[in-house]
């Protein structure tokens, strides 16, 4: 595929030909013409994605293409393509917009104060910027009140290419390689973290012995999660249309994650289990998995002090021994005297 733009940094950046004035320049030289776009890009400037947004809306014929991760001002470039393609493998996210606050001094209660109305008028911005984007993203989906975009922006929830064509955000998945599949590290989701970005919805891949089994426990917590959701709503019922005894089961494993006494299912029925209590168990079952890399870790050092010792106790044994000296009697005594005798015990007695 031949792109004639291609987005794959931070938007805004002028060194990476990705803010407002090198797209517009770039935009210039296909006017009147069709333009294919590739969009993989974690975000960057609100200010350039609406404005690049806006550009490619005024241009008309452009197809943007989004592959890898594609999120917060990302996505709001995609949103001014005539049509949007979406690699099966790619991921998409929108959010409420944010700032980065540092308050770090001594305050007294006046400080205080005007922090709380500074916060207070930040938060009222970006509430405005937030119904200013759910506008934008619900017409795009046409299906989708502001509301229900504004909820979606609350989730910041990775979304696959099959959900982001079920809200319409995109027009069309497009096949790719599986090898193109992004996948999610313990390294990529630290830096996920340290920019701010969520990792709901995504699966982080787990290097070892652990990733098989933290692998079957995720298996098993989804299979539950979709058999509840399979099960909402139904009766229990027997042959003659009667209530059943009903039978619980106690997900005892569940319950300590969520910190709870208990925690009962009934068979066949549903169990509500709220975003933070799955987050509860994601964050336990992370916890689990840095105990573990610690456990091999601590595993590994002690083999390695085990090795260093033995490899110690071989080369003493295999190290000739020194020699003996030996002390020969020449035969002569030696006189000894009373006095002598006495002046060597006299300071004893």
């Amino acid at each position: 595929m031949n792109y004639q733009i291609i987005i794959d940094d931070y938007i805004g950046d002028w060194w990476s030909d990705t803010d407002k004035k090198s797209i517009r320049q770039k935009l210039e030289s296909y006017k009147d013409k069709h333009v294919d776009m590739k969009i993989s890009s974690l975000g960057g400037r609100l200010d350039d994605g609406l404005d690049i947004r806006q550009q490619l809306l005024d241009h008309g014929d452009v197809t943007c293409y989004l592959s890898g991760f594609v999120a917060s001002a990302a996505t709001i470039i995609a949103m001014g393509a005539k049509t949007i393609k979406m690699g099966k493998y790619a991921f998409f996210l929108v959010h409420r917009c944010s700032n980065f606050i540092d308050i770090w001094k001594q305050v007294n209660a006046k400080d205080i104060e005007s922090i709380i109305a500074d916060l207070q008028a930040l938060k009222d911005e970006n509430e405005k910027i937030d119904r200013v984007l759910a506008a934008m993203y619900a017409s795009r989906c046409k299906n989708h009140s502001e509301d229900e975009l504004l909820t979606l922006l609350d989730e910041s929830k990775w979304l696959t290419a099959e959900e982001a064509l079920e809200w319409g955000f995109v027009d069309e998945i497009v096949d790719q390689p599986e090898d193109d599949a992004p996948e999610v590290t313990k390294a990529m989701a630290k830096k996920f973290n340290a920019v701010g970005l969520p990792l709901a919805g995504l699966e982080i891949q787990h290097e070892g012995s652990s990733s098989r089994i933290l692998h079957e426990v995720l298996d098993a917590v989804r299979g539950l999660t979709s058999k509840l959701d399979s099960q909402a709503n139904k009766e229990v019922t027997n042959h003659n249309n009667e209530p059943s005894m009903k039978k619980f089961i106690n997900f005892v494993a569940l319950a300590l994650a969520l910190a709870m006494d208990k925690l009962e299912c009934e068979e066949g029925g549903t169990c509500q289990l709220t975003d933070e209590q799955l987050g509860r168990i994601d964050s336990k079952l992370n916890e689990l998995t840095s105990q573990h890399d610690d456990d091999l870790k601590a595993i590994a050092e002690r083999d390695s002090t085990i090795a260093e010792l033995r490899e110690q106790v071989a080369n003493l044994q295999e190290a000739p021994g020194d020699e003996d000296k030996k002390i020969e009697d020449d035969g002569e005594e030696t006189p000894v005297n009373s006095l002598e005798m006495y002046n060597s015990i006299k300071d004893i007695v």
